[in-house]
């Protein structure tokens, strides 16, 4: 059994792969005999050969390795790599048909003056292109992307703000390395937010109008298309949580203690005028978004606007970039601008407070924020991942309520709830026209209080009600391959049972995340487990001290991670002797660009320490540490400020987080695998199915539509062939 040693440690802050499982080789294993030594060492000699083709992503090469024998146990290993090379080459010839057709169609576009598709198309080539920066310099591109540009331009000036922030947003992922359209995409994203904090309807109709003109573009350019079911399903207008509530318990003492604590404790040098600066852009944006007039009365005068963007102007004027001002000059700063309110366009101050303080923030890094009263209960279930409620995921769909999937072993499994339910009524109040807010908290609460769901289920003439005793749930951040057959409720974490190689998903670091996976390992090595695989693809990462915990059930030596900042102390984690995991058993951690933080730690300690092979794509690149620090007065609402204080730095020294104009960041893969978005996306939706708690379960390899995964195909290939040469 698995020592326990990892409660104290984070007490701190339908679509099947088809990959060599489908070519039924995944449960092969060696012939168990033992050959003379001179076969040994050719089967050892030729398995270091397909590893360092692999390696070095020779693929032609690998096609034309031959064993040094067709008998016995070489023939395995050449079955390995023969279906592993048809694989590699499909995932291939999928992603140059992709490029070819995304150039061709992009082209086409251009030539008839249809240039927000083109963009689109444009953007889907760069991402498979193998060549991205000779894509961006042909000059059919180069074209382009001028004249999107103007055209998001001219969205901005005529008010269009969905449609010039999604042709910024396009510019943006083609020339996110040198920055140049960062800022314009910022500016419509914040202005696209305040609509949908503030006027959340008309922002709705807004959505609505754009995606039914790209409809008619479509249809325009793909004769014989279907409609798309995105539009649809957006024809049944949700109800809105209003803007009063979501400024209830704003205080300036909120304002006043973030850009004091910013000031001084933020990972970088930055300036009171900066962030005041940043405050008065945010609420010119608010000011010169005239939406927001349906709400505010103030806004429609003309003259109350003129007057106030003076004093906006004047208060810009004051500040001096070479000069910093002091604290209490920024509160009367935002008095005055809170002052010249009352008496012109007569905004709330809780407005004009979030609005200047969000801008403010928003000067430092993507990560500093502040958490608002109306946030805090959200954002703590998160980062717990633990909350009272009945265990159900839902999600709404052509306006009907619909039961995704109830999670394991919680009072809605337990009650019978199945995924595909329809939740017509909440405690006896239909569900027509809810929103996925309203319908979160309406069945949330205290545990050990009751909530009754009607349910209307595919099959059945009849609605039942069903009385759910709400209790603490916790969400798994730990899952496997595929559903246990004999209980469909757990997961099967052996991936290879014949050659046993086991497999992990990690989600999300939580607090429990370490317990949970001590459960898996010890699953595993009681099967007898020789390999692991560790996949955290799609981890968005989480709390320091889990990733912490789960590298130290892997390494026995070395630092693990390093945190250091402008203003605090720097700390280094040491891994300890005593591992989980035994330290001769192959490891292989898989990630990709949406692998993060707490992710990055993990994997970034595994390669630097040599303690297992690194298989995918280039990591994220989000090494910053934010603190969580209570703001404003004692007594008053709850609110919390996310600051970031701190940067990671991995084993060999080099800083996880990704800057403005960066090539290298995050964790480079000791093999790069790169999957297409269209290939990502069937292997999210792989995933998605896997996650459902099906009455009768739908495994992996029951559906008809196939994904490719050579990222999982490439490990499973390099710790079996790390097997064959420790056995032989």
């Amino acid at each position: 059994m698995l020592k326990s040693r990892v409660a104290t440690k984070v007490a701190c802050i339908c679509f099947v792969v088809v990959s060599l499982v489908a070519a039924g080789v995944w449960s092969a294993q060696l012939q168990a005999q033992a050959p003379a030594a001179a076969t040994d060492t050719a089967i050892v000699d030729y398995a270091d050969q397909i590893t360092r083709l692999v390696q070095k992503r020779q693929f032609d090469e690998l096609a034309k390795l031959s064993p040094p024998t067709e008998e016995g146990p070489v023939t395995k290993l050449k079955s390995w790599q023969d279906q592993y090379v048809t694989q590699i080459k499909k995932q291939e010839e999928q992603r140059q048909k992709q490029f070819d057709e995304a150039v061709a169609k992009a082209q086409d576009l251009l030539s008839r003056s249809k240039y927000d598709e083109a963009m689109d198309k444009v953007v889907a080539a760069y991402q498979i292109a193998k060549d991205q920066p000779g894509f961006l310099k042909t000059e059919w591109v180069k074209d382009l992307t001028e004249r999107v540009a103007a055209k998001a331009a001219d969205y901005e000036k005529k008010g269009q703000w969905i449609e010039s922030l999604q042709l910024y947003t396009d510019l943006h992922s083609l020339y996110e390395i040198d920055t140049r359209y960062k800022a314009d995409m910022q500016r419509l994203a914040r202005r696209s937010r305040l609509l949908l904090m503030y006027t959340p309807r008309t922002f709705f109709e807004m959505r609505k109008a754009a995606l039914a003109k790209q409809e008619r573009e479509r249809a325009e350019t793909q004769p014989g298309t279907q409609p798309s079911t995105q539009a649809a399903s957006d024809d049944e207008p949700p109800t809105f949580t209003k803007w009063q509530d979501r400024i209830e318990g704003v205080t300036s003492d909120m304002l006043r203690d973030a850009i004091d604590r910013a000031r001084n404790d933020w990972v970088e040098e930055t300036s009171y005028a900066a962030m005041t600066a940043g405050g008065l852009e945010a609420l010119r944006l608010f000011l010169t978004t005239p939406e927001l007039a349906k709400e505010f009365a103030g806004l429609g005068d003309a003259q109350a606007r003129a007057d106030f963007d003076k004093g906006l102007n004047a208060a810009l004027a004051k500040l001096n970039p070479k000069q910093d001002m002091a604290a209490a000059d920024v509160v009367e700063t935002v008095s005055g601008i809170v002052t010249l309110s009352r008496a012109t366009v007569k905004l709330p101050d809780q407005v004009i407070i979030m609005e200047f303080t969000d801008g403010a923030m928003e000067k430092l890094d993507p990560f500093t924020a502040v958490i608002w009263p109306h946030e805090v209960d959200e954002f703590e279930k998160n980062m717990k991942g633990s909350f009272g409620g009945v265990g159900i995921q839902i999600s709404l769909e052509n306006g009907q309520l619909k039961v995704i999937s109830p999670l394991e072993d919680t009072p809605a499994f337990r009650a019978g709830i199945e995924a595909g339910d329809v939740v017509t009524a909440i405690n006896g109040k239909s569900t027509v026209g809810i929103s996925i807010d309203q319908a979160v908290h309406s069945i949330m609460g205290k545990p050990g209080t009751n909530v009754t769901l009607k349910i209307k289920r595919e099959g059945q003439t009849t609605e039942k009600e069903y009385v759910i005793t709400r209790a603490v749930i916790k969400v798994s951040s730990v899952k496997g391959f595929k559903r246990d057959a004999a209980d469909t409720s757990k997961w099967d974490f052996m991936l290879d049972p014949d050659n046993k190689v086991g497999y992990i998903r990690i989600t999300g670091f939580q607090e429990d995340t370490a317990q949970e996976l001590e459960s898996a390992l010890e699953k595993l090595q009681a099967a007898g487990m020789r390999g692991l695989i560790m996949d955290l693809r799609f981890n968005p990462g989480g709390l320091l001290n889990a990733a912490v915990a789960i590298s130290d059930m892997f390494v026995d030596h070395g630092n693990i991670v390093m945190t250091k900042g402008r203003s605090t102390r720097t700390h280094v984690w040491r891994a300890d002797k005593n591992t989980l995991v035994p330290t001769n058993m192959p490891v292989v951690v898989l990630v990709n660009q949406y692998s993060a933080s707490a992710s990055e730690i993990f994997a970034g300690a595994m390669k630097d320490l040599n303690r297992g092979l690194i298989i995918g794509q280039r990591s994220f690149g989000k090494g910053s540490v934010q603190n969580l620090i209570p703001i404003g007065k004692r007594g008053d609402s709850i609110a919390m400020m996310k600051l970031t204080m701190s940067y990671y730095y991995l084993p060999d020294g080099e800083s996880l987080h990704r800057r403005d104009g960066a090539r290298e960041w995050g964790v480079d893969p000791n093999i790069n695998i790169e999957l297409t978005p269209k290939q990502l996306g069937d292997l999210l939706k792989y995933r998605r199915d896997a996650d459902i708690i099906h009455k009768n379960a739908t495994q992996p390899g029951t559906q008809k539509e196939a994904a490719l995964d050579t990222q999982l195909d490439t490990a499973l290939l390099m710790l079996r062939l790390q097997l064959v040469s420790s056995r032989s």
